[in-house]
């Protein structure tokens, strides 16, 4: 009934008779621990966005980190992860993993998760353009020519389309040009200005 420590405890009986013989019987208590730490408060999975603006295709995720205790003490308490650090698109697991003092291991796992939702950025955008069908023209209408825009994107561009390209003809009457930017996880943004034909053939 006695409470012994982790280890080997020697145990010893001895029996001593009315004239000074004795006699002892030993043997061991052997304690083994095997009890795992225990980690308390493991953070909630986590979710975040890239945001607005964002020109990396990553963000960074924060929480409060967990705590360990053990009956016969942490040796290491460490994590793949750190309250703070940057992480990719997509998702990530985790895992802090406690070990005490006679290499009993407790794990304590969360997932962090960033979602794209940062649109792609179009840059110089075309202002509206006007043009004429002009003297001789034997067409209503004419053609019209800018400079493309471009786009970019903090985790790159799946496709940028128009409904019409430089050099293209137009009708008499205003036609909107527009440019539509969608990045690999489905964000679009676009663009658009218009191209107005007036007919001043004679």
């Amino acid at each position: 009934g006695d409470v012994f420590p982790v280890g080997t405890t020697t145990v010893t009986y001895t029996a001593t008779d009315i004239h000074g013989n004795t006699e002892t019987c030993s043997f061991t208590v052997t304690v083994v621990d095997d009890t795992k730490p225990v980690i308390s408060n493991c953070p909630s999975n986590i979710n975040v966005t890239t945001g607005t603006g964002n020109t990396l295709c990553s963000q960074t995720a924060t929480w409060t980190a967990p705590t360990a205790d053990d009956n016969c003490g942490i040796a290491t308490f460490t994590s793949t992860h750190n309250s703070g650090d940057v992480f990719p698109v997509g998702t990530t697991t985790v895992t802090y993993t406690a070990t005490d003092i006679h290499g009993n291991t407790q794990t304590c796992s969360f997932t962090v998760t960033v979602v794209d939702d940062t649109k792609p950025v179009i840059s110089n955008c075309p202002a509206n353009i006007n043009v004429t069908t002009g003297p001789g023209n034997t067409q209503c209408s004419q053609t019209a020519t800018w400079t493309a825009p471009t786009a970019a994107d903090n985790c790159g561009i799946a496709s940028f389309t128009s409904t019409h390209n430089s050099g293209d003809v137009f009708p008499v009457g205003t036609t909107t040009v527009t440019y539509t930017a969608t990045d690999i996880h489905g964000n679009t943004q676009t663009c658009s200005f218009t191209v107005t034909v007036v007919d001043d053939t004679k």
